[in-house]
């Protein structure tokens, strides 16, 4: 259900997309937490972002997203 994400979540997850060009330079390969549109953690484990990003922000839901550099093959 949409309403129980917070409409801060969904412009985080958006600020995210939006500058997905900009984050592939500095978090290639990487999860990241976003909160207040700004990167707040970033790691190898999505466990782990989502943990800090917790601890972090003190909020339940942070979006978080792998900065996919696109030159995986499925």
């Amino acid at each position: 259900n949409m309403n129980t994400v917070s409409k801060e979540f969904w412009d985080d997850q958006q600020w995210g997309f939006k500058h997905h060009a900009n984050l592939l330079q500095r978090f290639k390969d990487k999860w990241i937490a976003i909160s207040n549109k700004k990167v707040v953690c970033s790691g190898n484990n999505l466990s782990e972002v989502t943990e800090e990003a917790k601890k972090i922000t003190g909020k339940k839901e942070t979006p978080v997203m792998f900065v996919e550099c696109g030159a995986h093959l499925y």
